[in-house]
């Protein structure tokens, strides 16, 4: 069976779920993003098992349509990128959840401006990846590499600081451990983007 203009709704379906899984790990730092402000954060595991869900559901869908239309070329390669941002989106759901737990340790932690705004621009970069994907646009895949410059070196910042000192506090430390998970996230939104300049075939 060779693929056609019916392998648009076939892809169209799985879009959908992966639409749904990148609102639920988008909202998920937007979430703990506005937790560290208040110096709280809700309780993501269940955003955590439902991007799992979505992510699996994805992976099935994606080889079903693989089976289904033995498609080659471009068509192949983007469900494969589909199959590896799903596990991205994941992953990014997954972090979002550890900051939630991080913040948690010490009830009523306010996190530095300067963290608050690694956890905006980890965001924006996700956000900036997923719309490269959907919309097949080099140049806002490109944009993310520039951010994730900016979030490594905050981290590599927080831990010199930390080394310089004889002893620092818990709030300092979690902070260090949430600007890792945040530099984390990041790398995952730079793997989508990098995902989006393959197919486009710019290697």
């Amino acid at each position: 069976m060779n693929p056609s203009q019916d392998t648009n709704e076939d892809i169209n379906h799985i879009e959908a779920n992966l639409m749904r899984l990148f609102k639920v790990a988008f909202e998920s730092l937007k979430t703990v993003e506005e937790g560290m402000n208040k110096g709280s954060a809700p309780d993501l595991s269940a955003n955590t098992a439902y991007a799992e869900h979505l992510k699996d559901t994805i992976y099935s869908e994606s080889l079903f349509f693989i089976a289904k239309w033995q498609p080659l070329g471009h068509e192949l390669l983007y469900i494969e990128s589909i199959i590896k941002v799903s596990y991205d989106l994941f992953r990014i759901t997954r972090y979002a959840n550890e900051i939630a737990l991080t913040l948690a340790l010490v009830p009523g932690m306010k996190t530095s401006e300067s963290t608050v705004e690694v956890a905006r621009r980890a965001g924006a970069m996700v956000s900036s990846a997923f719309d490269a994907l959907m919309t097949k646009k080099k140049e806002e895949a490109k944009k993310v590499d520039e951010l994730d410059e900016y979030i490594d070196k905050a981290y590599r910042e927080s831990l010199k600081i930390l080394a310089s000192k004889d002893e620092v506090s818990r709030e300092e430390a979690l902070e260090c451990i949430i600007l890792r998970q945040l530099e984390r996230v990041a790398d995952h939104a730079t793997y989508i983007a990098r995902e989006v300049l393959r197919v486009l075939g710019n290697f």
